[in-house]
């Protein structure tokens, strides 16, 4: 073998050697730089525009269910009072759980679906930050099953697939349908208890077989286009509680109490408590 075949592979490799720890020192610098982590847009938040101003503030609530937030929101961004106080309607959905004491003391939410039990056992004088606008009670919520109406007996529970929602604080799809096999001597942690996140979710695989009962209101024969059976688990149950910031424009609780109104009559179907409906328009 030439040397100078030896020397132009010395040469070679010598290159190469530089080349790789060059490669390897600007990874290590980079990975010293600390890259910021990238951020996921939050997806349980929906924004409409009332057409007022930018430098006026934003409507903000706080719902449970993503079902029919789009609609109420977008009814208030076209109600005229909204658009003179404020520049945007902001709806959020999570499980009541998630609410926490120092949302409520800083007032982040101009509205807040939630109930009177847990607004106080968060923080007992919530009333100094917000007022009671509507509340929905006398609500009816029953076992629904699609093949034979639901009998109350810890046989008839026995190998079924229950769907619940994965909120504790929920009455219609958590608390109540647990009470109910409670109450007929079912051993929970024997039985098929699938939970889901959402109520959409949860109705989606009711709908598609892949559970045999869940709980819920009336409005469940309306939105699923399938024959239904059902069994009632409570009869004056409360569906929803309006909280409103007491910092607010008061003007607006009509359009608010309105707009959940198209919803529950659709959705909740309950009797509706508003004490300020008489300054309303009819």
């Amino acid at each position: 073998m030439s040397p100078l075949f030896l020397t132009s592979h010395k040469a070679y490799f010598a290159a190469l050697g530089l080349l790789l720890a060059a490669g390897v020192g600007l990874c290590l610098w980079l990975v010293e730089q600390g890259a910021p982590q990238l951020k996921l847009g939050n997806y349980h938040i929906y924004r409409c525009e009332t057409g007022a101003g930018a430098e006026r503030e934003i409507f903000d609530i706080l719902a449970v269910s993503s079902i029919h937030a789009r609609a109420i929101a977008d009814r208030l961004c076209r109600a005229p009072a909204m658009s003179r106080h404020y520049s945007a309607v902001r709806i959020s959905w999570k499980p009541r759980g998630r609410l926490s004491a120092e949302e409520i003391l800083n007032e982040d939410y101009d509205l807040i679906w939630s109930r009177v039990h847990t607004m106080r056992g968060l923080v007992p004088e919530f009333s100094d930050f917000y007022d009671t606008l509507v509340r929905y009670d006398h609500y009816r919520v029953y076992w629904f099953s699609r093949s034979g109406r639901p009998e109350l007996s810890r046989e008839y529970f026995h190998g079924k697939r229950i769907g619940l929602l994965n909120d504790k604080l929920s009455h219609t799809f958590y608390l109540l349908p647990l009470a109910s096999l409670k109450e007929i001597g079912v051993d929970l942690s024997r039985e098929k208890l699938i939970y889901f996140d959402d109520a959409i979710g949860l109705y989606r695989a009711f709908a598609r077989g892949e559970l045999d009962l869940v709980s819920g209101g009336l409005f469940l024969e309306k939105d699923l286009d399938i024959p239904l059976h059902r069994t009632l688990i409570a009869e004056n149950a409360t569906a929803a509680t309006l909280f409103v910031r007491k910092a607010r424009a008061p003007e607006v609780d009509c359009d608010v109490a309105g707009a959940f109104d198209t919803f529950t009559d659709t959705f909740i179907n309950a009797q509706r408590q508003f004490e300020g409906a008489d300054r309303c328009e009819s």
